[in-house]
């Protein structure tokens, strides 16, 4: 019921988002900061101690984010925003409500990690595969709102096919790294993963909302 309500809500919010240029370059900024902060925090996070053949599949990974970013950023300086995209090192920080999240997970790592014979690598990927899922249908409602028409829906596309193949990437490292004794704690880490999204996303999709309706009004009045 939950899921379907915020489903609705952030349709909602999207179509309020869409209906100013400043309504739709502050989406591309959402992204971007997606992009530069949370995935590359959790980047850090699946580093250590990865095995080689691991760490060349971080590399690829952390590749695909950082184009991704460098594409929300050139996207936003071609969304109606006289300013220069910004350098990599003057990306917008996180809001409140992603640091909260971030925060969470953090927690969630240290409390996990001594549990498994990898150590911060599981509940790392299980966090990851948690976020990748919920990218995958935030970019999928997206794209299926705008239509392939719209001039944001190829880049949008191509981010979210990427992070269709980095779920499937997450899912088959955990299978990997994971002994079969362990398999009942990852379920209960990917059960409360998965909460930790829930529980961020009601209240973001009402803030969306609210904010999507302000930038129409103010652009609807100048």
């Amino acid at each position: 019921m939950q899921a379907r309500l915020v489903h609705h809500i952030k349709r909602a919010a999207l179509r309020q988002l869409h209906a100013s240029h400043a309504g739709e370059r502050l989406l591309l900024r959402l992204y971007l900061v997606g992009e530069e902060s949370s995935e590359q925090a959790l980047q850090r996070e699946m580093r250590a101690n990865a095995p080689d053949w691991l760490a060349r599949q971080l590399d690829q990974h952390l590749a695909d984010e950082q184009l991704h970013a460098r594409l929300f950023a050139q996207a936003i300086a071609a969304c109606g925003n006289h300013q220069q995209a910004p350098a990599p090192e003057q990306t917008p920080q996180p809001d409140w409500l992603s640091r909260r999240k971030l925060e969470h997970w953090h927690a969630l790592m240290r409390r996990y990690a001594p549990h498994f014979d990898a150590g911060a690598l599981v509940p790392a990927y299980a966090i990851g595969l948690a976020a990748e899922q919920t990218a995958v249908r935030i970019l999928q409602r997206h794209c299926d709102l705008i239509g392939p028409s719209h001039a944001l829906h190829p880049l949008l596309s191509r981010v979210l096919g990427d992070e269709e193949r980095h779920t499937r990437l997450c899912s088959h490292t955990l299978q990997r790294c994971v002994a079969p004794h362990e398999q009942a704690r990852l379920a209960r880490l990917m059960c409360e993963a998965r909460a930790n999204e829930r529980r961020f996303g009601m209240t973001g999709a009402i803030g969306m909302w609210i904010v999507g309706v302000a930038l129409r009004l103010r652009c609807s009045v100048t």
